[in-house]
């Protein structure tokens, strides 16, 4: 029994508590009121300044139809709802309900709210939850911004916007379409929750379905999908994208990849940034430069700790620093900090660089490799250039001198340029001219008869299609030295001073070029060569 009496309580206390949360609205003002019970029972039609009250709001009209005991009105001419004198929404009818708080407003419709303005043709205003939505078309504006969408839902307590389907957001410098955005209309905030496109007037495009941005700093975070591009072809995305229009500079953190299609440059990394206004871009940990040839499938790669890249107008430049390794399957270099510019198409390479093509290994205080559509034309090796090709397994052929300039056909070394103090080992076949000679022309396949050790001040050296020495010219004849075949083992006699294979650290592939080198022992050998150099010059 008082199991029964404590639910009918309950039961009557939600009855109670639900009827308590009806109030009624209130007729504060009408011209005239007229009443027809036998042709509009139980309704009120007022004219003429009609005025309603309902718990904080205040309702204005022309003309309208009251129903008392259903709590509801239907208003027409110069709609005016005023909620908490923060709220204004104005239309030509309404429809509202005043227990389920339901205003439906209809043509012409405008809800105030601070600076935002809501612009549409049907408008329900729901305000228990004080929302305004609408499934038509509507528009927002505000200071800065103008925002479209066919679906919208607008809290104005909350200074929230929802737009949904064709979004579209007009800024003075760009114009954001979406398929889903959220708007903070007191900070200017978008919220991108779906395929989206900010199309700048400079004509830089974003891409992005999940970011902010804020329209007032025009700064923006972009996550999921987010890429910046331009319609010069320069392009660059990332996990996550910051942008600042302000500065043109774009931001990326993990899995960053840039893209210069015209220079047909890919650089890639963990961290970049681009600026869209001088074109230019920095990328670091791990970054790694993919040039790429349309014309055949080569691909050159290339990494460092850091890399600087630019494209300004005709002049493309590119700056690697530190363990720079490069891979291309005709060359691979090492080297501690390069740098190419377009200006001449050269390749500059300092701090112990290292170039490999085919069975030769390049090394100097300093190598530019000159380029011409994008091959190497020739490569210059500047103070103590060194250049060996293995003739056998064990024996090298080998040139040193002041500077040496290697030109190359085809991606392969035809002719070599040695000029200052050159020194040669060179490994004699049969029926070859004396080793003293200014000319010495080679047959293959042939039996080694002696090793010539020369020396002359000016030195051409002739490579074969298999990358064999045929013809060395010496100028003045050389005043070399003819040793016999059994001395090929004595490294005094078939190794030049400065001889180092450094094969063990030549970049096997693409992927090996990510592999730390040890080039400690050409670094000593450099210093070394320096400091005899000071110490020649001191004397």
């Amino acid at each position: 029994m008082k199991l029964r009496t404590l639910i009918f309580l309950l039961i009557g206390l939600s009855t109670c508590w639900v009827f308590a949360q009806k109030t009624h609205i209130y007729i504060d003002h009408s011209d005239k009121l007229l009443f027809n019970e036998s042709k509009w029972p139980d309704c009120q039609i007022l004219v003429g300044n009609v005025q309603f009250r309902h718990e904080n709001m205040l309702m204005y009209c022309d003309s309208a139809y009251f129903y008392n005991l259903k709590n509801y009105i239907i208003a027409t001419g110069n709609i005016k709802m005023n909620q908490a004198d923060s709220v204004y929404v104005y239309g030509d009818i309404l429809y509202y309900d005043g227990n389920t708080k339901l205003a439906r407003l209809r043509h012409n419709v405008r809800m105030e709210n601070n600076e935002a303005t809501l612009y549409t043709d049907s408008l329900n205003f729901d305000r228990k939850i004080n929302m305004g939505y609408y499934f038509n078309g509507g528009r927002i504006v505000d200071s800065t911004n103008v925002l479209v969408s066919v679906n919208g839902k607008y809290y104005p307590n909350k200074d929230l916007a929802i737009f949904q389907n064709q979004v579209v957001l007009t800024n003075p410098d760009f114009v954001l379409t979406s398929d889903t955005l959220h708007y903070n209309t007191n900070s200017d905030i978008a919220t991108i929750l779906g395929p989206s496109d900010i199309m700048y007037q400079d004509s830089t495009h974003i891409y992005s379905e999940k970011g902010w941005y804020n329209t007032k700093s025009n700064l923006s975070e972009l996550t999921t999908n987010s890429y910046l591009n331009d319609f010069d072809g320069h392009y660059i995305k990332a996990d996550t994208l910051y942008y600042d229009y302000n500065k043109r500079l774009a931001e990326g953190f993990s899995h960053v990849l840039m893209h210069d299609s015209a220079q047909h440059v890919i650089i890639t990394g963990n961290y970049g940034w681009y600026n869209d206004s001088c074109r230019s871009a920095l990328v670091t940990q791990i970054p790694t430069l993919l040039n790429y040839n349309q014309e055949n499938t080569d691909t050159l790669y290339v990494t460092a700790d850091t890399m600087l890249y630019a494209d300004n107008d005709s002049l493309h430049y590119i700056k690697a620093y530190y363990n720079v390794q490069s891979w291309h399957k005709d060359f691979q270099s090492l080297c501690d900090s390069a740098y190419y510019s377009s200006a001449d198409s050269t390749l500059r390479m300092y701090g112990a660089p290292i170039m490999w093509n085919d069975d030769n290994q390049f090394t100097g205080l300093e190598i530019y490799i000159h380029m011409v559509k994008q091959e190497i034309d020739h490569i210059t090796l500047e103070q103590n250039g060194f250049i060996f090709s293995l003739e056998d397994s064990t024996l090298y052929n080998q040139v040193s001198g002041k500077q040496i300039i290697g030109y190359f056909a085809d991606q392969k070394l035809y002719k070599a340029h040695v000029m200052g103090n050159a020194l040669s080992v060179y490994f004699v076949k049969e029926d070859e001219e004396p080793a003293d000679s200014a000319y010495i022309d080679t047959e293959e396949e042939k039996e080694y008869i002696g090793i010539n050790r020369a020396e002359s001040s000016d030195l051409m050296i002739y490579f074969s299609d298999d990358n064999r020495i045929k013809r060395l010219v010496m100028s003045p004849a050389s005043n070399g030295v003819l040793h016999t075949p059994e001395k090929r083992y004595q490294t005094d006699i078939t190794r030049l001073n400065g001889f180092y294979n450094y094969s063990a650290i030549r970049p096997k592939d693409a992927a090996d070029i990510h592999t730390p080198k040890n080039k400690e022992a050409l670094k000593a050998a450099q210093a070394a060569v320096k400091a005899r150099k000071r110490r020649k010059a001191l004397n």
